[in-house]
């Protein structure tokens, strides 16, 4: 997910403002020589080294919370281990509890594990520590919305795109529960907004789309879907709906054309019924044609 790679990126990035400590301190410039060799792994793609490293750098200086903390996020975020990366991060957190950033990845980590209420909280915390940070309010509404709270899941999103209008999944969660419900002229202005400020990004074009196919609006639901395939070609999801959407308006050579190619590229974790409603209106189409020929 974009907020993981940025995260841990930024976040690793900050061991610039390390410095080295001296005299009295040996333990501690030993333990920042440590961590910044593992840090050196980490960005040469070689996190088991990387955890090697910062696990020293934490047993040298036990007051390190930042090699407690780059330890859990290297675990979490390239190495897929939260349940091993979360006591990190509370160690991290008991060090120096000020920091938004713990806390936030710790939510993370809890997040990956489908531990919504901790979630919440834990995100409270980090967004008392710094209330304008955007990926918090982004989580703490997917956290809400897993938990069926959607009106503090809705307030979540917009305090999310209020901070940061470059997040097209905060508009693409926010539009989907006014749809969910809908409310698809609420749902159509958000996702017009998502890429009116993410235009490169495929997923409000998508959503957009399915808006006006639910509105039986076929040629806008066509025209949305068409941008989000040339933005993202590989996109099963698109292919699909381009192949209902042109079934739906009619338009039968087109619609076996895209569904074809849905079927024939579709992703490895593809929904099973999807993937059958393809193939039989595949069928379906083409025994209409036949018929009509005769």
């Amino acid at each position: 997910m974009f907020l993981s790679n940025f995260r841990i990126k930024r976040t690793l990035s900050l061991v610039a403002f390390m410095v080295s400590l001296s005299g009295c301190y040996q333990e501690r410039n030993e333990s920042i020589r440590l961590m910044n060799q593992g840090l050196k792994f980490s960005k040469m793609s070689k996190q088991s080294r990387a955890v090697e490293f910062l696990r020293k750098a934490g047993k040298v200086d036990p007051t390190n919370h930042r090699a407690f903390f780059y330890e859990g996020m290297i675990l979490s975020q390239r190495m897929g281990e939260p349940e091993q990366a979360e006591p990190l991060l509370r160690k991290a957190i008991e060090l120096n509890a000020k920091h938004h950033e713990y806390h936030y990845q710790l939510a993370v980590v809890l997040a990956d594990t489908k531990r919504w209420e901790m979630v919440v909280t834990t995100l409270g915390v980090a967004l008392e520590r710094n209330p304008q940070h955007a990926e918090s309010h982004y989580r703490l509404g997917v956290a809400y919305e897993h938990l069926e709270q959607v009106d503090q899941a809705q307030r979540s999103y917009r305090e999310a795109i209020k901070y940061n209008a470059r997040i097209p999944q905060a508009y693409a969660r926010l539009g989907n529960l006014y749809r969910r419900f809908e409310k698809y002229s609420h749902a159509a202005q958000v996702f017009k907004n998502g890429i009116e400020n993410n235009p490169r990004d495929a997923m409000n074009y998508r959503d957009l789309g399915l808006v006006y196919r639910a509105q039986e609006r076929h040629a806008d639901a066509l025209e949305q879907f068409s941008k989000a395939l040339k933005l993202d070609p590989g996109h099963s999801g698109t292919l699909f709906n381009l192949g209902i959407t042109y079934a739906a308006s009619g338009q039968a050579a087109k619609a076996v054309q895209f569904l074809n190619r849905y079927t024939q590229r579709r992703a490895s974790d593809e929904d099973p019924l999807r993937l059958r409603t393809a193939e039989r209106l595949i069928k379906k189409l083409k025994a209409r044609s036949s018929r009509s020929k005769k």
